[in-house]
């Protein structure tokens, strides 16, 4: 890095004077030297055989740690205290299922009255609509009576 320091030193022009140099062009050099650095780093330390050792390690522990959990699991199950726990786990998901079931009706009800309380809303509306508007006038028809033809009559 040093050696890349001094270069980069030796590259100025004559004319310019130290620290006067093209700032941007320097730090994207930098920040491109950094990246190639961590990469290379990165690469090495990947393809290391310790890598390689620790994740053979860690994948046969992983491996005897799944297989003794599995049999812990097993034996848990044949005994009394896992058949206990299989029987309150069963009475769980039943009263669960029946949780969900009552839920459903619920919602059901719940919507059916929503539904039938806007009907009743509705005709109350209507219906007092229109005992607000006059009522129409009705034809009635009228008769006159005549003098002339009840003196004929007699």
């Amino acid at each position: 890095m040093e050696e890349e320091c001094t270069q980069e030193s030796d590259q100025q022009d004559p004319g310019e004077e130290p620290g006067n140099f093209n700032k941007s062009d320097d730090l994207t050099e930098e920040i491109h030297q950094l990246v190639e650095a961590m990469a290379r780093a990165a690469r090495t330390v990947w393809s290391s055989e310790q890598r390689l050792q620790l994740e053979n390690e860690l994948r046969r522990g992983l491996g005897s740690l799944v297989g003794s959990l599995e049999e812990a699991l097993e034996r848990f199950s044949r005994s009394e205290q896992g058949q206990e726990v299989q029987e309150q786990a069963a009475r769980v998901a039943s009263h669960i299922r029946e949780s969900e079931l009552a839920g459903e009706l619920k919602e059901g009800l719940t919507v059916g009255l929503r539904s039938a309380a806007a009907e009743v809303r509705k005709f109350a509306d209507n219906f007092e609509e229109e005992q607000e508007q006059p009522p129409p006038p009705q034809d009635i028809p009228v008769e006159f009576e005549n003098d002339e033809s009840d003196e004929e009559d007699k």
